[in-house]
């Protein structure tokens, strides 16, 4: 599940004879900017930032997700599989994910100073000393060890306001029910994904839903999760803590530039 990410469009202007070819041109500019601007609904946006003032105002949370990835086949099919995501944060720098699957299970531990990730079923782990914050060492892993970390859209959304930019449309759908919440229903479009996602009504804005819809592939596989939410329970550091098992083995982790090298 990648950075789910928000954002608007800009525009041009022009003047006289030898100007009127330019001013054509200028207005054909101002008309496609304002094409752009009509397909990105104002409420929309600001339902995506109070979601994530929502998502910043939390100190310590656990939400758990049911989690469906699609496959495609060589011959277009689409095959797809179910896991459980489990994450645990306490801000500003410890956090724990595990994903349970039938085809595999990961478990990832940040404490502050080192991130881990642990293979149970296999048994082995490997870690590396990780930056003082969520979101520097959620950048680390992801450009430097290539790890993705799932649900880091919820750590990300709203702290870097340059991604807006990257939206090019946004749509209000309509309220739904989702177990017993009622959520808001938005749509988006990038350049190469779309997603949806559905916020709770009320005091608290959080996501209850996501879909997300890969546009860079003709098979168009999509990522779902419903999310449920516990703001109440407390997150302890010790439950975050990785504490190797007797039997587990801790193996060198590799970057990204080694593994490329590697692969050449």
């Amino acid at each position: 599940m990648r950075n789910l990410l928000l954002a608007l469009a800009c525009i041009g202007a022009g003047a006289s004879q030898a100007a009127s070819a330019q001013g054509s041109a200028q207005g054909s500019e101002q008309g496609g900017a304002a094409t752009a601007n009509a397909a990105i609904d104002a409420q929309a946006m600001a339902a995506m930032d109070r979601m994530s003032a929502a998502l910043r105002s939390i100190a310590n949370f656990s939400v758990k997700t049911d989690a469906t990835t699609e496959v495609v086949l060589e011959d277009g099919q689409k095959i797809q599989f179910g896991a459980r995501v489990d994450l645990k944060v306490r801000r500003p720098n410890a956090f724990r994910v595990s994903t349970e699957a039938d085809t595999q299970s990961r478990e990832m531990f940040y404490d502050g100073k080192n991130f881990t990730v642990y293979a149970p079923r296999l048994g082995y782990y490997a870690s590396f000393a990780a930056p003082p914050s969520i979101g520097q060492t959620l950048e680390v892993a992801r450009t430097k060890y290539g790890l993705e970390v799932p649900l880091a859209d919820l750590f990300e959304w709203g702290t870097d306001q340059t991604i807006r930019s990257r939206i090019q449309e946004a749509m209000v759908i309509r309220p739904e029910r989702i177990d017993k919440r009622t959520c808001m229903h938005y749509a988006f479009r990038q350049e190469k994904v779309d997603w949806q996602v559905w916020v709770e009504e009320g005091a608290q804005p959080l996501p209850c839903k996501l879909v997300i819809t890969s546009r860079d592939d003709a098979s168009m596989p999509q990522y779902t999760a419903v999310l449920h939410w516990d703001l109440t329970t407390p997150v302890e550091a010790s439950a975050l803590a990785f504490t190797p098992p007797a039997d587990a083995r801790k193996i060198p982790i590799t970057e990204v530039a080694a593994q490329q090298g590697g692969a050449q």
